[in-house]
């Protein structure tokens, strides 16, 4: 018997089925009251945020709060207006990800960015101009990671609101990351220095 068939028989068929199901839950997203956001930071040891500055694709908005939730996000914020809404195909994409991680729709980004600062989370936002990169920055401790919207990136004024931008180094001829994939990168990053 070969590595391969040892490894399916290890797993098996029930695994392989099971996985499967769980793409595509669609459940109800947790969608959680502006108002409610300081005091429910404010209950975390150390505070861990995803800031999504008007992500346009459903798929990509999904894949996002996918992540965020794999790497232990508390909560991700979205404008309410100017992004992708919370729909089926979000939810499908998201894996469960969107009924498992608390979701704060603001009406204000950049409003919302200076109450985090005053609960004392250091905001860390991606960007292509940023001269530090995501490895040699510091992202432990209370932190919000703002990724910006397809193309355009983060806006002006959610930018301004950063303490610090980073970038990821990019080592071959693309210029930059699908956002989901940056985000997992970025996230993956805080998970390891935090650990």
């Amino acid at each position: 018997m070969s590595r391969f068939q040892k490894r399916g028989s290890r797993f098996g068929a029930d695994d392989n089925e099971s996985r499967s199901n769980r793409h595509g839950q669609a459940g109800r997203p947790l969608l959680m009251n502006e108002n409610e956001l300081e005091a429910f930071l404010k209950e975390k040891k150390s505070p861990f945020v995803l800031i999504l500055d008007g992500v346009q694709d459903p798929h990509n908005l999904g894949a996002c709060i996918r992540t965020a939730n794999g790497a232990g996000v508390d909560a991700v914020i979205i404008p309410k207006d100017n992004a992708a809404p919370i729909t089926d195909t979000v939810m499908s994409v998201s894996c469960g990800g969107a009924s498992n991680t608390a979701i704060f729709k603001v009406v204000n980004i950049a409003r919302t960015m200076e109450k985090l600062k005053a609960i004392g989370v250091w905001i860390a936002g991606t960007s292509d101009k940023a001269e530090k990169d995501l490895y040699s920055s510091d992202l432990k401790g209370p932190i919000a990671l703002v990724m910006g919207s397809e193309g355009k990136g983060m806006r002006r004024l959610t930018e301004e609101k950063c303490d610090f931008l980073l970038t990821i180094p990019m080592q071959g001829a693309v210029p930059c990351l699908n956002v989901s994939v940056a985000t997992g990168v970025c996230l993956y990053e805080i998970v390891r220095q935090r650990g």
